[in-house]
């Protein structure tokens, strides 16, 4: 009951509650007394409710003429007719500060909050001064552009954005390309390392290994160790483009030849589809040509042989490690060809940096090791997202459904569709650097193509259990360090859907986690025995794939697989199938790598093995064992935090 019709029709969302059963968002269920907690829950107006109330007194103070855009407070339409009055007459007296007021035009393309006009012009005049300084492009006719390539400009747009905040703002404005590859033309491939390579270049600061030159942690010594971590800055303005593959652009609205002339590229411009590939081939030559051996397997990894340097490249991200005086004369030599900021020099030093961050990623120096803690804003949109907050956390963030819930569980509403995949990618996202949930992520984008209300039941209990744990941080404690280790476990049919198992395994050097992994498998086996050998085949591929990594980064380790399975091990041990006829054929590659002695094969016991993580719902006092206390025994190097930072 309101006086407010704007309010009114805010709220204007009953439930007719025919026979008992919910006409509102819960659909279909019978509603509950208002007695005990119900009635407690009650007498608390949700979010929900807020923020309709809240829209309707918005909408009823604009309609009243009492509040106007770009305007703080309120003010009466006498008021502000008296005001331009008094203004008309008296041009010195300012009667209140409309002028600098933004008009709505420009928003941040982030968070969608108004920004200054005045502010986002003197942005975006930078940029344009910055294209010129760094010769981007070359102002040409219109009829050029359609005689070389047949089609008009490509079309720009402006990306604004607020760094700093309301008190000190630091707008920037990027002006991109909208170049689209469309049916018919050849794909453009840039690689680009994975999250492990940079993990790999932390575990190498905090890790002696065989034959190399002892790491130096003397905080008073030039040649102490080090981890660099820097940001290019408008990388891809620094990669020239091809003759024979030329580009235009539309001019912006702010450039003083906007529909007179169309520009030619001549470096690399943000949104067009070869810039990606083209800074990676210019940053490749100028560390070729310091001397940078660049990797096999990965190629944006590298390591200088005389220098002791190791570097991964992630975009524009630089994460390197060396001594203390090989770094300066890295950083010396990259800043004669390129602008960048430091993120960090982190090491033992007294005035060495302590905390830095790579892509969201915080990497902190400790007494005893390095830290690396999971980009907590992801596990908060997600909370944010499920308005889930304040929720109540739960301690797993997964349980296996029953053969009941799995044959009443029917399609989700359609309006659902959109947020469910959004925040199953995001969870999945998430998992990377995330071990503890990396199964329950899992499970959950399976039904990515196909949502029910059981899996966004599984998606909001995933949520509660980010809730209650919402970082986690690596911890990679100085070590030595002879093997690489992977561990191997498989869940036969897990899946009570399609009967499909479950592998998973995680990378290990030393007491460093360094990879983990948790996939549905293809194919239905039909033994544990045969799920087992899937699991191992997939684990070996993925040690041999990090080995390689290793050697890119300069350094050699023997690689072991361990599993809890006899019945795997003895596949590997024999030659052919034996009596499995079943087996698929191409999985038998791991028993000439077993021979050979790529890899070697070992046994881990149940109780003991890692892995078990990564492919079932495990109990909370299973769970917390694995990923905190672990870390005390030198098996898993993770530790969790909740609502506050996990200490060191």
């Amino acid at each position: 009951m309101s006086n407010s019709a704007a309010i009114c029709e805010e709220l204007n969302k009953k439930c007719h509650g025919r026979n008992g059963l919910c006409s509102g968002r819960h659909e279909g269920k019978r509603h509950g007394s208002c007695t005990g907690k119900t009635a407690k829950l009650a007498e608390q107006y949700s979010d929900v409710l807020c923020r309709c109330i809240l829209k309707g007194i918005s909408k009823e103070l604009h309609d009243a003429g009492l509040c106007v855009d770009g305007e703080v407070g309120m003010m009466k339409p006498e008021l502000r007719e008296t005001e331009a009055k008094i203004q008309a007459y008296f041009k010195e007296v300012l009667v209140s500060d409309t002028e600098g007021a933004p008009s709505g035009k420009f928003k941040d393309s982030v968070t969608g909050q108004v920004l200054l006009d005045e502010l986002v012009s003197a942005a975006q005049k930078l940029e344009l001064q910055y294209f010129e300084d760094k010769a981007v492009w070359e102002l040409r006719p219109h009829e050029e552009c359609f005689r070389r390539t047949g089609k008009p400009p490509v079309t720009v747009k402006w990306v604004l954005t607020n760094k700093g905040d309301d008190s000190r703002p630091n707008y920037r404005a990027r002006l991109v390309a909208r170049q689209m590859r469309h049916a018919g033309t050849d794909s453009i491939f840039a690689p680009t390392p994975p999250l492990e390579g940079i993990r790999a270049v932390l575990s190498l600061a905090a890790t002696q290994l065989p034959g190399e030159p002892e790491l130096c942690r003397d905080p008073e010594s030039e040649d102490r160790i080090q981890v660099l971590l820097l940001d290019i800055s408008r990388a891809y303005f620094n990669a020239m483009t091809e003759e024979d593959t030329p580009t235009y652009v539309d001019l912006p609205k702010e450039h003083a030849q906007y529909g007179r002339a169309v520009a030619l590229l001549r470096k690399h411009m943000y949104g067009t589809l070869r810039a990606a590939d083209g800074w990676q081939e210019e940053y490749s030559c100028t560390l070729v040509e310091m001397g940078f051996k660049q990797g096999l397997a990965s190629p944006c990894v590298f390591h200088h042989p005389g220098r002791g340097l190791v570097c991964a490249v992630h975009g524009d991200d630089f994460t390197v490690r060396g001594s203390k005086r090989q770094l300066d004369n890295f950083e010396k030599e990259l800043s004669a060809k390129y602008e960048y900021k430091v993120g960090g020099r982190l090491g033992p030093g007294a005035r060495d940096d302590k905390t830095g961050a790579i892509l969201n990623r915080i990497v902190h120096w400790r007494a005893g090791g390095i830290e690396y803690e999971a980009d907590p804003r992801q596990c908060e949109k997600v909370l944010a997202e499920l308005d889930l907050e304040d929720a109540k956390t739960l301690a797993t963030p997964g349980a296996r459904p029953t053969s009941t819930q799995v044959a009443e569980d029917e399609p989700l509403e359609q309006n659902k569709h959109t947020l469910f995949r959004a925040l199953a990618a995001r969870c999945n996202y998430l998992a990377s650097d995330r071990p503890d949930c990396q199964f329950g992520a899992k499970e959950v984008c399976r039904f990515m193509a196909k949502p029910t209300t059981l899996s966004y039941t599984s998606l909001k209990r995933l949520g509660r259990y980010l809730a209650g744990r919402r970082r986690l941080v690596y911890k990679y404690p100085f070590q030595r360090a002879e093997h690489l280790d992977v561990y191997s476990d498989t869940d036969w049919a897990g899946c009570p859907r399609t009967r499909k198992s479950t592998s998973g395994g995680c990378v290990m050097l030393g007491q460093h986690c360094l990879k983990s992994w948790s996939s549905t498998q293809p194919s239905i086996s039909l033994s544990s025995g045969e799920a087992e050998f899937y699991g191992l085949v997939k684990a070996s591929g993925v040690g041999l794939g990090f080995q390689a990594l290793l050697a890119d980064l300069g350094c050699t380790l023997p690689c072991r697989v361990w599993t809890d399975s006899s019945a795997a091990m003895g596949v590997v041990g024999r030659q052919g199938l034996g009596k499995l006829r079943h087996l698929d054929t191409h999985s038998l590659w791991v028993q000439q790598a077993a021979r050979s002695g790529r890899i070697e094969v070992k046994k881990v016991r149940g109780d003991d093995n890692p892995a078990d993580l990564f492919t079932k719902h495990l109990a909370s006092k299973e769970r917390s064992a694995w990923t905190c206390t672990l870390t005390r025994t030198g098996r898993v190097a993770l530790a969790h935090a909740s609502r506050r930072p996990a200490a060191a």
